[in-house]
């Protein structure tokens, strides 16, 4: 079969006339090449980066909207991270999922990312608290009443902040046992004790501002910035 095209004789071809103003114009917008190489080559991350966008990554890679994925991987933590502590306070991983999923629950519904526990340990803590295990509230009492006093010295004259402290460790142990707060609301997403002085610095001002707590300001300390509280319990 013969090609239609090649029946046809060629077209004469043409050359466009070119405009010697239009050329000159064309160069001179045209970019210039960089007259000097750059004289540092770019610099390679750091190893501390390099490390942070690895952990970055990786927590990533162990985010899931499934309860059943999230769970499976908070009890592995928990078994291989909270052992002594589940025996000594007789706490189980059912105990642990449990609460865990009060915290999760919202985020299931609204089929959103499940961050990881990052304290499991903690979590186990307030675990047994919630469940009425004294040795379990004694011992986190002997671990988190001297930040929780130092905190409320920026806030407090000295014997105030001690009654105070202490008054607010006898609240979060009723609601924590009943259920309706406390540490029921500890997600282990930071250190317990790190979120006991943040939740007790928070009720402080809150009683202040709602006028249950009159303090002269001739009686207030220097107040301890949160970020610095946290420094010094890491």
């Amino acid at each position: 079969m013969s090609d239609l095209g090649h029946d046809e004789p060629h077209a004469p071809h043409h050359c466009a006339a070119v405009d010697p103003s239009q050329s000159s114009q064309n160069k001179a917008s045209a970019p210039k090449p960089c007259a000097k190489p750059c004289a540092k080559p770019c610099a390679k991350p750091s190893a501390k980066l390099l490390a942070r966008r690895a952990a970055e990554l990786r927590a990533n890679e162990s985010l899931s909207s499934s309860w059943e994925e999230h769970r499976s991987r908070l009890l592995r933590s928990f078994f291989r991270d909270a052992g002594p502590l589940a025996a000594r306070y007789r706490v189980s991983g059912e105990d642990i999922a449990n609460l865990a999923y009060l915290h999760a629950q919202p985020r299931i519904v609204g089929q959103n990312l499940l961050k990881p526990v990052q304290c499991v340990a903690d979590l186990a803590v307030a675990t047994a608290c919630c469940l009425g295990r004294a040795n379990a509230w004694n011992e986190l009492w002997v671990f988190a009443e001297p930040a929780m006093t130092r905190a409320a010295f920026s806030r407090l004259p000295e014997t105030l902040a001690l009654t105070w402290t202490r008054r607010y460790w006898m609240q979060l142990e009723r609601e924590s046992r009943e259920g309706c707060g406390g540490l029921v609301a500890y997600d282990g997403s930071r250190p317990i004790r790190l979120w006991l002085v943040e939740q007790l610095l928070s009720r402080l001002e809150s009683e202040r501002a709602a006028g249950r707590l009159e303090i002269r300001r001739e009686h207030l300390g220097r107040p301890i910035p949160l970020r610095l509280v946290g420094e010094q319990l890491a």
